[in-house]
């Protein structure tokens, strides 16, 4: 009986469910008959001996929650199909010899160890695989790091540079008016705003802060946000590069013994 072998789960009717063979000194090819196993749920083949490329038909497994064959000896690209498991939750493809990028995931990772792949530099290649959808790359020297990082040092980036500008000008404006006011007291004079367009610019926009008008404090306004928001548009499409001669510095370590990276800053020399 099948279902009573080493490693392999199977259901109520005896279908096969689960894979777990990890390493236990598996070697040859992932076969094309895996796609088969069309009740197949997870698949933990890490830390083995494989060879090959993953069959293109793997699509066909729409019950695949986890497809786990870190650290062996995979070649070739990465199928299409992959995209068509819209249950995988689990997706670790590091440690292998693949090119060419990764199809988007049309399910999302909850975890920062759900979607591996060597998509980090220095990498056995001379481009690193594309993986829009990881939500970790890690690179040739077995070195990982979170790619939401990048998205979230964007965000905050914008959110923290443009309420820095609106309150260096709130804060410019409101104090020029105040030295106004009080030299003025004196001279019993009608308060001028020259002084506060020549501290601002007399053609910025951000003149329109002086205004009493709500009009132009909403125009003021929008512009200062859709210019907070490209930079982080900016920051987060800028192309970052992980060499030995950068500062960037891989945080994680993600084990061949276990399915979960672990964070190693705490723990070594920054």
């Amino acid at each position: 009986n099948h279902c009573d072998w080493y490693g392999v789960e199977c259901n109520e009717e005896g279908k096969i469910v689960n894979l777990t063979l990890g390493n236990v000194g598996l070697s040859g090819r992932i076969s094309s008959a895996i796609v088969n196993l069309t009740s197949l749920e997870k698949v933990d083949f890490h830390d083995n001996d494989l060879k090959g490329s993953i069959p293109s038909q793997i699509g066909n497994l729409l019950n695949l929650s986890s497809f786990i064959i870190s650290y062996n000896r995979i070649t070739g690209t990465i199928p299409d199909r992959l995209a068509d498991l819209s249950q995988l939750q689990i997706l670790h493809l590091h440690g292998n010899r693949l090119q060419g990028t990764v199809p988007r995931l049309s399910s999302k990772g909850h975890t920062k160890s759900s979607f591996i792949t060597d998509c980090g530099s220095p990498s056995v290649f001379d481009v690193p695989l594309d993986c829009p959808s990881c939500t970790m790359c890690c690179n040739s020297r077995q070195e990982c790091d979170i790619t939401k990082s990048k998205t979230d040092f964007g965000m905050w980036s914008s959110v923290l540079t443009g309420s820095a500008v609106a309150t260096l000008l709130l804060a410019s404006t409101t104090l020029t008016k105040a030295i106004c006011s009080f030299i003025c007291s004196f001279n019993k004079s009608t308060p001028s705003t020259d002084n506060e367009h020549y501290t601002i610019g007399k053609e910025s926009v951000y003149s329109f802060f002086l205004s009493t008008s709500v009009s132009a404090w909403a125009l003021a306004t929008t512009v200062l946000a859709v210019q907070a928001l490209c930079f982080g548009f900016f920051i987060d499409e800028a192309s970052l590069e992980f060499g030995s001669d950068k500062l960037w510095r891989y945080s994680f370590l993600c084990p061949r013994n276990n399915p979960d990276c672990r964070n190693t800053s705490e723990v070594t020399p920054s």
